[in-house]
C-alpha cells in the first residue's frame, strides 16, 4: 500500500496532554476485512499498549525515547485494507468515523485530494494541547485508518514510524511510494 502523507505534520510542533475522550472503530469498518485481499488489525490500548512498549529497549536511545511517547499514549488503532476490485467499499463506510471527528475539539488540519485519491488528517486540541491524531487514507482499492488517541507531542511523533502498525512516515517533499 502506499505510505500515507504527513508532510504537512511537520511543521506542527507541540506538546500535548491526554485527552479524556476514548475513539472507537465502528463495526462497519471492522466488516471491511471480510471484503478485503489483504486487511490489517492493531488494537492496542490501555494495558495492551503499555505491555507492547515492554519490548523496547530502554538502553536503546530511540527505543526509551519511543517508549516516553507511548507512556502517554491511551490507544493506537491501526486498519488497512486491500480490496481485489474497486467499490469494496464506500466513502459512506467512513461517516461514523468522521462523525467522532465533529466535535469543537477535533479539527481537519489536511485533505488532499489527488485523482482516486482522498487523505484527510485531523487532530485534537485539548485546552491548547494535542490530545489525539486521526488519519484517513481512501484509494480506489485502499482504506488505512490511523487514530493515535492521547498525548501527543509531534516533534516526536515521527518515533512512531515502523512500531506498532504505524507506517513510515516520509519527510517532506519526498516521494510517498
Amino acid at each position: 500500500m502506499k505510505k500515507i502523507m504527513f508532510g504537512a505534520l511537520g511543521v506542527l510542533l507541540v506538546s500535548a496532554t491526554a485527552s479524556a475522550q476514548t475513539f472507537t472503530i465502528p463495526d462497519r469498518i471492522e466488516k471491511l476485512a471480510a471484503k478485503a485481499r489483504e486487511s490489517v488489525n492493531i488494537t492496542l490500548d490501555g494495558p495492551l499498549l503499555q505491555l507492547a512498549s515492554q519490548f523496547l529497549n530502554s538502553g536503546k536511545s530511540d527505543e526509551r525515547a519511543v517508549k516516553e511517547v507511548v507512556s502517554k499514549l491511551k490507544a493506537i488503532h491501526v486498519r488497512t485494507f486491500e480490496f481485489d476490485r474497486e467499490g469494496e467499499y464506500s466513502d459512506s463506510d467512513l461517516d461514523a468515523i468522521r462523525a467522532q471527528l465533529k466535535s469543537p475539539s477535533w479539527s481537519r488540519i489536511v485533505e488532499a485530494r489527488e485523482r482516486d485519491e482522498h487523505t484527510q488528517i485531523f487532530i485534537k486540541q485539548d485546552k491548547n494541547e494535542l490530545g489525539g491524531l486521526v488519519i484517513l487514507s481512501a484509494e480506489r482499492k485502499q482504506l488505512s485508518i490511523v487514530i493515535i488517541d492521547g498525548a501527543i507531542d509531534l516533534k516526536r511523533l515521527s518515533m512512531l514510524e515502523g512500531n506498532f502498525g504505524i507506517p513510515n512516515i516520509p519527510a517532506a517533499g519526498t516521494s510517498k511510494d
